[in-house]
């Protein structure tokens, strides 16, 4: 904005000082800001991220503090994240750790195979039992032994050393090898052969090609920049120098740039492990082509174990089937369905819950129970015997009534009360397979028992009395009470109608029409003793006949008391 002009200035200079304003004002006002920003700077996060990187990164050009500084913080975060997040380390090692743990697994995997085909193929000898005492003797494992006796040759490393510098450039070993440090291997052979060349002054072109150590034997090709040294077990044919050669030969011809330029740095040599490992030659003995004794005892003990096993299960065979037929003659039981499976057998069908239990004739049979899964369903037979002996079970009828089967109807014979008669035509309606049940007989039988039982019966009455006084004559009427209402629900159940005459009697003693009387007034007080009223099938008369006519009577010189009875007469008649 234009600056108020001051008194002493003159209007020259007041239009100068307005127009650089006008054309200068902008670029000011911006200086102005960047002093202000300059003087004032501050350091917040947002400012200071913008040239962290880059001074992490010239910082640590220089020297390494910085790098000190952070490692304990580092290490401390790296710490606190695995132990919350632990698949995370899990997952980063994960490509590298797998291959070399699978590599190992394999490796292992192999020794043992070879180990124990070794084992097996010389455990059924006569031989092997001479080494079996020697691993007892020597406290070694059988398959150590083995190996120690069957093994020709077998090379165990193969060591690739800078000539120059002694220096290992590859190294391959055995599955089964325990290798120590191969640097240090390699150092030592490359000492060795510097010692015995200048103890005894040979020549540059007589070096050391064969070391031997215990069992041990190491073979040496010397090469133009390379040497190749094999640790051998056993004795090894002449022949493989020339392996052992030509592989050092393809060595100088594919690396013979990489020889020449080596200064200790190993790692381009890595790839020719594979080339090594061809070198990892093993041969063994040969088996002899006859068989061993052990090896018929083993075809014999074979097969006798065939034989004892096909004639147990023969066997087994028989006794499942004997158990079917079994199963198959009981009555009350119906097998449906039977299957064997190896060692065990599946049974299922029907059972009536009279029969024979299957688990106890399985018992008898001979075979395990455990082995055989049996699955029964109920069903009712319809055997006579089992008809039979279910209507006993559900009737559960007297001692004096018997059952029969008349075809598919149920027959009752003997004697047996009403109650008994009543509930034994409501049961049997819940008996399986009956079309009937007859208790004709039955209840005729049981209505003539009681008829008889009635005509029978007979109370004695004191001289000259027409009443029921003493003990014996109520207990009397009470028994005939009984009687009688047995009589009628037996009528009642067989339709009938019954029609009782209760006759009075008197002795010799008395007059004619006296006698007569008091023979009447006995018959009515049973009559009215007996409660008529109470019974719907049966129709009482009453009368008295006086003194017994029989000519014996008639010259009994003193009276009889069984003349003072009051007797029964009973009659059945079909209901109108």
């Amino acid at each position: 904005m234009p600056q108020p002009s001051n008194a002493g200035t003159t209007p020259g200079e007041h239009d100068y000082a307005e127009l650089r304003s006008l054309l200068l004002a902008p670029e000011q006002t911006r200086l102005e800001q960047l002093q202000e920003q300059v003087e004032h700077i501050d350091l917040n996060a947002k400012n200071l991220s913008r040239v962290l990187p880059d001074a992490i990164a010239l910082r640590g050009e220089g020297d390494h503090q910085l790098t000190h500084v952070l490692t304990p913080h580092v290490s401390e975060a790296l710490g606190a994240s695995v132990r919350k997040q632990p698949h995370m380390i899990v997952d980063a090692i994960a490509p590298i750790m797998m291959p070399a743990i699978r590599q190992a697994i394999a490796n292992a995997l192999r020794s043992m195979v070879q180990s124990l085909n070794q084992t097996i193929e010389h455990s059924l000898s006569l031989q092997s039992l001479q080494w079996r005492l020697e691993a007892l003797r020597t406290g070694k494992p059988f398959a150590e032994i083995v190996l120690l006796h069957t093994l020709r040759y077998r090379v165990e490393q193969v060591f690739l050393i800078h000539s120059q510098t002694g220096l290992l450039l590859a190294h391959a070993a055995g599955d089964s090898v325990a290798v120590q440090d191969q640097t240090l291997v390699s150092g030592m052979l490359s000492a060795i052969r510097s010692f015995v060349q200048d103890s005894f002054g040979a020549m540059p072109d007589q070096v050391l090609n064969t070391l031997r150590v215990g069992e041990l034997t190491v073979w040496i090709e010397q090469g133009p920049v390379a040497i190749l040294a094999a640790v051998i077990r056993g004795t090894p044919p002449e022949s493989f120098h020339i392996h052992l050669q030509d592989t050092l030969n393809r060595i100088h011809a594919e690396r013979s740039d990489a020889l020449a330029r080596f200064t200790g740095d190993a790692t381009s040599f890595a790839s020719l492990t594979p080339l090594l490992e061809e070198c990892l030659h093993a041969q063994f003995e040969s088996r002899r082509r006859s068989v061993a004794p052990m090896t018929w005892v083993l075809l014999a003990a074979l097969l006798l174990a065939t034989a004892w096993w096909g004639l147990s299960a023969y066997q087994e065979r028989q006794r499942w089937q004997a158990y079917l037929t079994r199963l198959a003659s009981e009555p009350g039981l119906v097998v449906t369905a039977s299957e064997s499976h190896g060692q065990r057998y599946q049974l299922s069908g029907l059972r009536d819950p009279l029969a024979a239990d299957p688990g106890a004739l399985l018992g008898d049979s001979g075979i395990d129970p455990d082995r055989v899964d049996s699955k029964w369903s109920p069903y009712y037979a319809l055997d006579t015997a089992f008809t039979l002996k279910r209507a006993g079970l559900v009737l559960s009828p007297p001692q004096t009534v018997q059952l029969s089967l008349d075809g598919a109807v149920l027959k009752a014979r003997g004697t047996a009360t009403a109650d008994w008669i009543r509930q034994s035509r409501t049961l049997v309606r819940s008996l399986p397979g009956l079309n009937g049940y007859d208790d004709r007989s039955l209840v005729d039988r049981s209505l003539e028992v009681l008829t008889q039982r009635m005509a029978e019966a007979f109370i004695l009455f004191e001289q000259g009395s027409g009443r029921l006084t003493t003990p014996e004559q109520l207990q009397d009427v009470r028994r005939i009470s009984d009687t009688l209402r047995q009589l009628d629900d037996m009528a009642r159940l067989a339709g009938n109608t019954v029609t009782i005459q209760i006759i009075g009697r008197t002795d010799l003693l008395g007059g004619p029409n006296q006698n007569r009387r008091l023979s009447e007034s006995r018959a009515r007080a049973v009559l009215e003793a007996l409660l008529p009223a109470t019974f719907q099938t049966i129709t009482f008369q009453a009368r008295g006949t006086g003194p017994a006519s029989d000519s014996h009577r008639a010259n009994a010189a003193a009276p009889i008391p069984q003349d003072r009875r009051v007797s029964f007469e009973v009659a059945v008649h079909p209901a109108p």
